[in-house]
C-alpha cells in the first residue's frame, strides 16, 4: 500500500511540474520583458494560452498545498513537528488564495485592457488602480510564501522528515526569492514552486530523516 509521505511527495513534485507545464508555452515567453502595448497585443492574440497559463499556476498552488497537507499529517512522531506542519500549510494556504486572485484577476482584465488599447478607448484611471490591487496582492503573495517555505525548510531540517541539506537548500530558496523582492518590488513567482519541488523529489527515493530530538530522547533512553 502507498503510505502518506509517498503521496505528499507525488503532490509536491506534481503541483511545480504543472506550474512549470503552463508556464512553457513560447508563445508568451516575451510577455514577461515585453513593454506595456506589446504584453497586452500578446494576450490578446493569445487569450487561451493565457488563460491556460493562468489556470497552471491556480492547479500548481491547489495540488502543492495538498501535497503538505499530506505531508503534515503523514509525518508521525513528533507532535511539534506536526504542529509547526500544520501551521505552515495553513500560511501557504492563505498566501496561496492571494496568488489565486492575482491569476484570476488578470486571466479577466489583461485581454479586456488589451481591447480597450487596441480600439482606442481610454484605460485610465482603472488600469493604474488594478496595477496597484494586483501588485499588492502580489506582493503579499510573496512574502507570505517566502517566509512560510523559509519555516518549512527550518522545520524539516531541525525536526526531521527530509534530508538536512535539501531542507536548508529549499528554505535558502525562498530566503532569496525574499530578498529579491524586498531589494527589487518584484520576484520570478515560479522560483516559489522550487523548495517543495526540492523536498518533494527525495521522499520516495527514501532520502528522509527521523527527528534528531527523538533520536537523541531514545539514545539516552538506553
Amino acid at each position: 500500500m502507498t503510505d502518506g509521505v509517498t503521496i505528499a511527495a507525488a503532490l509536491l513534485v506534481l503541483g511545480p511540474l504543472i506550474g512549470a507545464a503552463s508556464a512553457s508555452n513560447p508563445i508568451l515567453f516575451p510577455v514577461w520583458s515585453a513593454p506595456r502595448e506589446e504584453h497586452l497585443a500578446i494576450v490578446g492574440a493569445h487569450r487561451r494560452a493565457w488563460t491556460l497559463l493562468n489556470a497552471g499556476f491556480f492547479i500548481a498552488t491547489a495540488v502543492t498545498t495538498a501535497g503538505l497537507t499530506v505531508l503534515a499529517a503523514s509525518l508521525e512522531g513528533d507532535a511539534g513537528r506536526t504542529a509547526a506542519l500544520i501551521g505552515v500549510t495553513v500560511g501557504y494556504a492563505l498566501a496561496g488564495v492571494l496568488w489565486c486572485a492575482v491569476v484570476a484577476i488578470r486571466t479577466r482584465t489583461t485581454p479586456a485592457l488589451a481591447d480597450l488599447v487596441a480600439s482606442g478607448a481610454a484605460t485610465e484611471p482603472a488600469e493604474t488602480l488594478l496595477g496597484a490591487l494586483n501588485g499588492g496582492l502580489f506582493g503579499a503573495f510573496t512574502l507570505g510564501t517566502g517566509v512560510t517555505l523559509v519555516a518549512l525548510g527550518v522545520t524539516l531540517a531541525l525536526a526531521g522528515g527530509v534530508a538536512v541539506p535539501l531542507a536548508i537548500l529549499s528554505a535558502l530558496v525562498a530566503a532569496v526569492v525574499i530578498a529579491a523582492y524586498l531589494v527589487t518590488g518584484d520576484a520570478v513567482p515560479a522560483v516559489l514552486y522550487l523548495p517543495t519541488l526540492i523536498i518533494g523529489l527525495p521522499l520516495p527515493l527514501g532520502w528522509r530523516c527521523t527527528s534528531r530530538w527523538h533520536h537523541t530522547s531514545r539514545t539516552g533512553a538506553r
